[in-house]
């Protein structure tokens, strides 16, 4: 037992900065994703004997992530709750001019906006590809669809992240 909570210590330490983005992104609340971040982790180790597949752990965390989050956004809505309002953490690092800044903010809050606007499932799986770069195949693993669902998902959220983010263009 003392080897598995050690193997999985060091599973968690590989993925969790992804896994908390990735529930940032759907949440939008810094505050609120550090709870659901929390109730994944639990999640995970109550669980971990159902992960069959070692190889698979990725997937599976995700899978188990994207459940909370569905149903944080089901207790929200019944609650008249708001959609994420920010998709994108901020980066510590060097800081760019005061006109870069300003670009980069207006970008990441018209990103931020699009992908409010996104269906769950549909931002549920861009956030996996595009944030976690999960494979297609882990995405269907990790939400319980089918491949041809996942990708369809996507290609819709991408049409819909195009058409929105050329009007904010336009704007």
């Amino acid at each position: 037992r003392d080897g598995a909570v050690m193997a999985l210590e060091v599973l968690l330490q590989r993925h969790h900065r992804q896994l908390f983005g990735f529930i940032r992104r759907q949440i939008g609340v810094r505050a609120e994703a550090e709870d659901l971040f929390q109730q994944t982790l639990l999640r995970i180790f109550d669980r971990l004997d159902t992960c069959r597949d070692p190889d698979a752990f990725r997937a599976w965390a995700f899978g188990i992530a994207a459940n909370v989050c569905r149903y944080e956004g089901r207790t929200q809505l019944s609650r008249g709750a708001r959609a994420p309002a920010s998709a994108l953490d901020e980066q510590p690092g060097w800081a760019p001019s005061p006109e870069a800044a300003a670009h980069q903010g207006q970008l990441r809050d018209r990103i931020s906006l699009a992908l409010a606007e996104l269906q769950p499932r549909q931002r549920e799986v861009f956030g996996l590809y595009h944030y976690t770069h999960l494979s297609y195949d882990e995405i269907a693993a990790a939400v319980g669809a089918p491949v041809g669902t996942v990708k369809s998902r996507m290609n819709t959220a991408l049409t819909q992240l195009r058409t929105l983010l050329a009007s904010f263009q336009e704007a």
